[in-house]
């Protein structure tokens, strides 16, 4: 019977050991790195399974750096995925970090499945009316796959201009 119970205890102690894994890290460039790690009993094992980078570009027609009434802007978003694995169903959001004025943008593209060392665009169109008021906007940048987010927000700031007496 002791005998049956220490084995017991010898079996549940290996399972936990087998099931320690832990999701850690950050790279150098900011981007989220997913790692998995077990421990097999001597060296852990590390898995880089998830690592995603993007890079964000604002333009504007008039080329002012600032959107104007009645124009239209683009925020481009450029994903690699770096990773070890491929990304599936990826969604790159923009979240205004206070309501826009006088502005119409879409908030959200689905980029599809990354497969590794892959590259995907997002690009975001934000239209300013006519009567849009002189404002700094700030907008987050998510980008999450069918298991969460894939990479560190990141925030994008541009400004809109009102329209002037004779303009």
């Amino acid at each position: 019977m002791r005998i049956l119970i220490g084995l017991c205890g010898l079996a549940i102690m290996a399972a936990s050991v087998a099931m320690a894994q832990k999701i850690t890290g950050r790279s150098p460039s900011g981007a989220l790195n997913v790692v998995a790690q077990v421990d097999s009993g001597s060296t852990p094992t590390t898995l880089r399974v998830r690592n995603v980078t993007f890079d964000t570009e604002f333009s504007e027609p008039s080329g002012n750096n600032a959107l104007d009434p009645k124009e239209t802007g683009r925020l481009r978003v450029v994903l690699t995925n770096s990773g070890k694995i491929s990304l599936r169903n990826v969604v790159v959001r923009v979240i205004p970090l206070a309501t826009p004025v006088g502005v119409t943008f879409n908030d959200s593209i689905s980029v599809g499945d990354i497969p590794v060392n892959a590259t995907r665009y997002a690009i975001f169109y934000f239209t300013a009316s006519p009567t849009v008021p002189s404002q700094v906007l700030t907008f987050q940048v998510d980008i999450h796959d069918s298991l969460g987010g894939v990479a560190d927000s990141r925030l994008v700031t541009f400004l809109t201009r009102e329209r002037r007496g004779g303009e």
